[in-house]
């Protein structure tokens, strides 16, 4: 868990290396007479699903702050750290789902991979919204200075 915050920079800049990697081995695999990698149409939407339940654990967080509720420190701790974990899996995953549907776009009428290339899309997009829902709830677990003083003269 990082204490100052997990960057949007620094997701974009993983999900850019692992884009830039992915596209690279995925061409050079099918310049080596290699059949497409394989992806399932489940795979995007266990992604969003994944986003959707981080978005809805972290609301804790977010009714928290509007005073809606109460949520114990070690709980806030490990939604923070949910949330960073998501943020940086999201970019992971919808970098290489990325990289792979863009190696595959320029043959999309050869043997199926438009198919493959819309499938790989489909998951980094749900990669992303991973990404963005780790982003998300991460900045609803940040506690102003203002909160904190108000709790000490309590």
């Amino acid at each position: 868990m990082l204490r100052t915050g997990l960057r949007v920079s620094t997701v974009v800049l993983v999900a850019a290396v692992v884009m830039v990697a992915s596209g690279a081995f995925g061409r050079w695999w099918l310049t080596g007479g290699h059949g497409a990698l394989r992806i399932g149409w489940i795979a995007g939407a266990l992604l969003v699903a994944m986003a959707v339940v981080v978005v809805v654990a972290g609301s804790r967080m977010w009714r928290m702050r509007r005073g809606r509720t109460h949520v114990e420190p070690v709980v806030a701790a490990r939604l923070l750290g949910l949330a960073q974990a998501s943020a940086l899996t999201g970019a992971i995953t919808g970098g290489f789902y990325l990289g792979q549907a863009l190696v595959l776009l320029p043959d999309h009428d050869f043997g199926g991979r438009g198919v493959l290339a819309l499938q790989h899309g489909l998951a980094a997009l749900g990669g992303l919204l991973m990404a963005v829902a780790g982003l998300l709830v991460q900045s609803w677990c940040r506690i102003d200075r203002d909160d904190e003083d108000d709790d000490e003269s309590d």
